[in-house]
């Protein structure tokens, strides 16, 4: 059994939608569970809607809504006999999940605020529409797919907008639901991004979390395999939109795709941790070049060369220096320091620290305003915005002496801001200005994959 995963350019239109139910028919003989993210771009226009109910524009909510509708339809009419009982079911399934957003933009509106538990309501629709639409369009083209409601079967905490699952619960449920359709010969067909508390509220896994969804499935019923389907070969040893010359990776470790997926590879930063703790294999696979075998993920990679393997890159991210004179011998004050980014929720990224100084790297920059009025309570304090994480990810990079020199040389007229390496050996991390941010990973790239190397 394999759970195959298509993201929103994997069925943005009707021509993809199309390839993907070719791809799922392909591999009928696996016993697939699809997993599907929104239409592309439907997940922004349901944002849209809530932030216009909550300023009270209904025009505007009514506006986007129809065009959110009419996309749906105007999809299915191309893929589903209009006078069918497929297309007819498949409308009023449509009707009904747009009811249900109206229903609770019209709340919205009336508070004039949207609450984490409304506002996953709403985020949800775009998977819950494209599941329907995937599902009737699979069972018009005589594959025997079957909806079913994430809701069902994905069990998670309460924290809306990034909830964790239940593991324990989901496996149960999973068990329940969908092994039943695979020993039928059904396809079962579901939304990814969407969970469900004990207490029945819809939640998320956070935005782009359709890949975690899929991991969480396969973990949970022991896949063969996850197949993440995109719109690239696989993982490359850089975005290809940046630098001409990346080229796909056959293999990689779970650790190394981790560090990947952090720092902005294509790939949900959460989707290993299911695969990890059960070692179900994850293949990153292209829709537009089914013919490729894309990047085999897992747990061990034999005979893999040390040395790096790609290059990531995070933008938007702040730098804060911290300095003061009292962290000089003294015990406790990073534990002072630390405390007051748990109390705010603030998670770290890179850090380095010296004799009387601490700098770390931060990607949620909302509350930096009050970490930094509290820090400056006990250290001097410089926050640098519109910064840029370069991560050069590979195994035991501290084994060759030569990456940072090229890496170094590289970066040559280019200010570092920050430089990171664990004793691990993963991942050397560099800080830039986001500025310059395109031309030292073209730089690095060249001087790591595509430049000679001296002997």
């Amino acid at each position: 059994m394999i759970v195959i995963k298509f993201g929103g350019t994997s069925v943005g239109d009707a021509d993809r939608v199309a390839n993907a139910i070719e791809i799922v028919a392909e591999r009928r003989q696996r016993k697939p569970i699809v997993v599907v993210s929104a239409l592309s771009g439907v997940t922004n226009n349901l944002v849209d809607a809530s932030e216009a109910a909550c300023s009270q524009d209904p025009k505007r909510v009514r506006e986007i809504i129809a065009a959110v509708r009419q996309r749906h339809e105007d999809v299915a009419l191309q893929l589903v006999q209009q006078k069918s009982d497929f297309f007819e079911s498949f409308i009023k399934q449509l009707d009904k999940q747009i009811e249900e957003i109206d229903t609770i933009l019209r709340g919205i509106a009336l508070l004039g605020e949207i609450t984490p538990r409304a506002r996953d309501k709403v985020m949800s629709i775009g998977e819950k529409l494209s599941s329907v639409l995937f599902a009737y369009t699979m069972m018009m083209r005589a594959l025997p797919g079957e909806h079913v409601h994430s809701e069902e079967v994905i069990w998670t905490d309460d924290r809306f907008g990034g909830a964790t699952p239940d593991m324990a619960k989901t496996r149960d449920a999973a068990q329940r639901v969908l092994m039943p359709l695979l020993e039928r010969n059904r396809i079962p067909v579901m939304g990814g991004f969407i969970g469900r508390t004990e207490a029945g509220a819809t939640t998320t896994l956070g935005r782009n979390g359709s890949d975690y969804s899929a991991a969480i499935v396969g973990a949970a019923l022991g896949a063969s395999e996850v197949q993440i389907w995109t719109d690239v070969d696989g993982l490359l040893t850089c975005d290809p939109r940046l630098v001409r010359g990346a080229r796909v990776i056959d293999r990689l470790s779970f650790d190394e795709a981790a560090e990947l997926a952090s720092f902005g590879a294509k790939l949900h930063p959460r989707t290993l941790e299911p695969a990890i703790a059960e070692n179900v294999p994850v293949r990153v696979l292209n829709t537009h070049n089914p013919a490729s075998q894309g990047t085999l993920i897992t747990r061990v990679v034999e005979n893999a060369p040390a040395g790096p393997r790609s290059i990531a890159r995070k933008k938007g991210i702040a730098v804060v220096h911290i300095s003061s004179n009292k962290m000089l011998g003294a015990h406790g004050f990073l534990a002072r320091l630390f405390d007051e980014f748990e109390r705010l929720a603030i998670s770290v990224d890179l850090i380095t620290t010296s004799e009387v100084s601490v700098s770390v790297t931060v990607d949620d920059t909302q509350n930096l305003d009050k970490l930094e009025a509290r820090l400056r309570e006990v250290a001097d304090v410089n926050v640098e915005a519109d910064q840029c994480v370069i991560a050069v990810v590979g195994t035991d990079l501290l084994a060759d002496s030569a990456v940072g020199v090229r890496v170094f040389e590289a970066l040559r007229g280019i200010r570092l801001k920050m430089v990171s390496l664990g004793r691990s050996g993963l991942n050397l991390s560099l800080v830039v200005d986001n500025a310059d941010a395109d031309r030292a990973v073209e730089s690095i790239h060249h001087a790591l994959f595509e430049a000679p190397v001296a002997v």
